[in-house]
């Protein structure tokens, strides 16, 4: 077993509270034991051993970067110098290292990012043989200036953002209004702690975002529509990715399967849309009904809803256990809640 040390995690803004869910389920469903220590305004501490970064360097969609935590300082000169007196750099002795700070929206203003990675450059060279390199150092010391003060840390990792930007809806070959950015999608996929070569589903798959992220995975991926013309819009965008998915036609109140092991959703039903006289709450609670049936023990189901559906009602009723509930605003007239429940057995 490796040791364990602390992380830090340097997270996404554009959600308060996904990325950490998020963090958590990655770990979880991959059999990473850790601990948090510390939250913090889009920074996390974790205690964990070193398969942990490459885990979420993989999988995950709103964590930036992140490595092992040097120090934590209050945002003052004097404070930063004491803690990196008692801070061994013994790590640096022999490689070149470049510092770069960045700042979470506007904490500690008055404190300079730019003095901070002046201060900490002069000091290390001062007590090492390391020598400064901006442009391709052989370690980058990475700071955080957020609500909880300062923090440094050796920078083991970075998740690949542009590679989200390149699969944006729009650069797909079929293309509907609606459909969930990668990035969330990604996130809907982690909530729901399938691993790789288990049976993943999405039985509102439209054009197949979720199934795109879930293949990339390696999650055994299944996708059910009620439109034809979605089915083959999913495998032509599937295609597109050289990943493969099984692709159902069919209702997703009457779902095709014995067992999957998790389920992430978007369901297309939008404010006051109605199908064949049913309402929104009807058919979702069917889909909830039917999934119980279908979901393993254990096994969990992320799926967003408009808010005054209250669809953790609805799961509840299902005999799912509510694990959390997420607020994410679309527009004025739109506000989503992302839930995630877990089917417990007996």
């Amino acid at each position: 077993m490796s040791e364990k040390r602390p992380i830090l995690l340097l997270l996404s803004g554009e959600h308060p509270s996904l990325p950490y869910s998020e963090v958590f389920a990655i770990l979880e469903s991959e059999g990473v034991e850790f601990r948090e220590l510390k939250r913090c305004d889009q920074v996390m501490v974790i205690e964990g051993g070193e398969q942990t970064g490459k885990h979420l360097e993989k999988r995950a969609a709103y964590v930036m970067e992140g490595g092992a935590l040097i120090l934590q300082s209050r945002p003052s000169v004097d404070e930063l110098r004491k803690a990196c007196g008692y801070t061994d750099w013994s790590f640096l002795r022999g490689r070149s290292f470049g510092v770069r700070v960045s700042r979470v929206k506007e904490h500690w203003r008055e404190f300079s990012s730019s003095k901070l990675e002046g201060l900490v450059g002069e000091y290390v060279k001062n007590v090492t043989d390391s020598r400064v390199d901006l442009e391709s150092p052989q370690v980058w010391i990475r700071g955080v200036i957020t609500d909880c003060g300062v923090f440094l840390f050796k920078q083991d990792f970075r998740t690949d953002r542009r590679a989200f930007a390149q699969r944006r809806p729009k650069t797909r070959p079929f293309f509907h209004p609606g459909v969930l950015e990668p990035k969330i999608a990604r996130a809907f996929v982690n909530l729901s702690k399938v691993r790789k070569g288990e049976n993943f589903l999405d039985p509102f798959c439209g054009t197949g975002g979720f199934l795109i992220e879930a293949a990339l995975l390696g999650l055994h991926t299944y996708g059910l529509d009620l439109d034809r013309r979605m089915i083959k819009g999913a495998a032509r965008n599937l295609r597109h990715y050289g990943l493969d998915a099984e692709l159902i036609l069919g209702d997703a109140r009457r779902l095709p399967f014995k067992k999957v092991d998790g389920i992430a959703t978007d369901p297309p039903y939008g404010r006051g849309t109605s199908t064949k006289g049913q309402s929104v709450k009807s058919i979702l609670s069917e889909f909830m009904r039917e999934a119980y049936e279908v979901v393993r023990d254990g096994g969990r189901i992320c799926i967003a809803a408009p808010q005054e559906v209250a669809i953790q009602e609805v799961a509840i009723k299902s005999g799912f256990r509510l694990h959390e509930v997420h607020i994410m605003r679309v527009h004025k007239s739109l506000t989503r809640s992302i839930v995630v429940v877990e089917r417990v057995a007996g």
